[in-house]
Formats: C-alpha cells, structure tokens, sequence
C-alpha cells in the first residue's frame, strides 16, 4: 500500500505560520530536503519536515494545514477499495499492512538505520495521526520481538541500545510537529522511579499528554521517588505519571511507592502504567488509575482534561 505523506510548500507555509517564498527558499538551498514531481513540483515528505523542524528548532504552529487527518481518510479510503476489489475484509488488510509495516522498521532498527526507522514511523503517523498507535502499534510490538530475538542469542545488547536512542530522537521530532500547548493548560508530570532507567516509554508519555492538551514536566529516568515527590509538592500537577518498566526490588519499591502515594497533593492523580507492574503488584499499590496502553493513557488525558476545563480555569 502506497502513502504520500508529503506536502506542498504552501502547506508547510501555512502550517509554520511563515510565508510560501521563505519555504521554497529554503527547499532550493537544501534546508529542507525536496522531492519533486514529475512536472517538476516541489514536495516535502513529512520525514524530511521531521528533520527540518528539529535542525531549525521549529515547531508545527497549525497541524491542519498539512492535512494529516485528510491524509488518514485518504487511506481508509484506499484500504476500502482494495479490499472490496480483492473480495477481502479491510481491517484484515490493514492488519496485514500494518505488520508488514512494524518488521520493515523492526529490520531498519536494528541495522541501525536511523533514516528508514524516520520514514516508517512518519509514515505511521500520517497514517494515523498521534503517538498512541506508534507506541502501542509499531513501537511496543517491535521491542519485545527485539527482546525475544536477544534471549535468543539472534541480537545484541548493542543493537537493542542503539534502536533505543533512535527512537528517542525521533519521539523529540516528532514532538515538533504538536503545537505548544497554551499557558493555562493544566499540568501533567512524571518520571520513572531508581533503579528504572528506560526512556523510551517516558518520551512517549509526555508526547500523549501534550497532543491531549497539557502542559508537561518530564522528570526524567530513575529519579529515587522521594525526589520525584519533591517536584510534585513543588509544582502541584493535576497528573502524576509514574512509568514503571524495571524493578529491582518489589519490596524496596512497594515502600517507597506508599510513602509517595500518601504524601502526593490532594488534587494530583497519580497514574501508572508499565510492564514491570504485574496483576500480582498491582493490589499491593494505591493510585488513582492504571493504564496498559498508551490508547488508553490518550482516552484518560483528554477525558480529565475535558472535565477540567469543564469546571472552570486551570492554574
């Protein structure tokens, strides 16, 4: 299946807010790199729009006007009539397009080429259209293939390592394509606790609470939780995160986690979520929402965003 996830420069004009002539200057002196049409047309493929805004540190002002949302009912559109030309049923064609999709960037990570893993995951979000399914969708499934692949003796740590920084830098590009959230947003915070120090799931987190319309802080990896409860007393967030993919002692950590829990604001929820907590942890915690995806993260940030601004203005 073929997706043109490019843009015109009056598209990207009017998404950065800036004028036509400035950004087909720049395509002519290689700021930002071009494709052209057959007629001779410039356009830019969201990928390279990606790298742009991060070489420039510019971010996306208006999203509309590069049409993403047109772009994903243009594939619905596209996956309905093959199937119905193929007499097959569309959601098991986009499943099967989608798998594809996740082992080619699978196979990109860990070759470790960071331009293929950028155009697969640009193409996912055209496709899509937020960081959710890229997280749940392409990026969860293709790391436990990964961790298989290790315990296997198939890979090594260094390949696993590096496709984690790759991911980091392109979560950071993709977050310049979400528009500043405004000053009166309410704020969400987290981290992850000592002892845990993976990234990636952090990135993600923040990234789906500012496309919900939040303001965020993001404390970071394997901060001891006493010092994450400072920040939390400090700056009162509406939400607390708490990403939790490694523990090293369940004890150590369920004491610690209580004295964190009782001693948060009254007006924070503290939300959870990772693989390291299992249904035999879980009973033994206390917080105000667990969450085992990052869809379902999105659903609960933009609910309790809505019920805010519902109830009046956020400080």
């Amino acid at each position: 299946m073929s997706i043109d996830n490019s843009f015109s420069p009056k598209q990207v004009a009017q998404a950065l807010r800036v004028s036509e002539s400035s950004v087909k200057r720049w395509c002519d002196r290689g700021v930002i790199r071009t494709d052209r049409t057959m007629g001779g047309h410039r356009r830019i493929p969201l990928e390279h729009l990606m790298e742009f805004l991060e070489s420039t540190n510019r971010r996306i002002v208006d999203p509309t006007a590069i049409g993403l949302s047109e772009e994903r009912q243009r594939t619905r559109d596209e996956l309905q009539r093959l199937s119905t030309a193929l007499g097959t049923d569309s959601a098991e064609m986009q499943a099967a397009g989608q798998f594809s999709m996740q082992k080619q960037f699978e196979t990109a990570l860990l070759a470790g080429d960071e331009q293929q893993c950028r155009k697969s995951i640009s193409t996912w979000y055209a496709m899509h259209g937020s960081m959710a399914p890229i997280a749940d969708d392409l990026l969860a499934p293709t790391f436990h293939s990964i961790g298989a692949l290790w315990q296997c003796g198939d890979v090594d740590v260094y390949q696993e390592r590096r496709g984690c920084e790759i991911c980091i830098r392109l979560i950071h590009e993709l977050r310049r394509l979400v528009p500043e959230p405004m000053s009166s947003a309410p704020l969400a915070m987290g981290g992850t606790s000592n002892g845990d120090p993976y990234q990636v799931a952090n990135q993600l987190i923040e990234i789906i609470f500012r496309e919900a319309g939040w303001r965020t802080i993001n404390l970071g990896s394997s901060v001891p939780l006493e010092s994450l409860l400072v920040a939390a007393k400090k700056y009162t967030p509406r939400i607390f995160w708490l990403s939790v993919t490694h523990i090293e002692d369940e004890g150590e950590f369920l004491r610690r986690f209580d004295a964190f829990s009782r001693e948060l604001p009254k007006v924070t929820m503290l939300v959870v979520g990772g693989q390291a907590l299992t249904d035999r942890l879980r009973p033994r915690m206390q917080f105000s929402a667990y969450c085992d995806s990052l869809k379902q993260l999105s659903a609960l940030a933009r609910n309790v965003r809505s019920s805010l601004v519902g109830s009046g203005p956020q400080l």
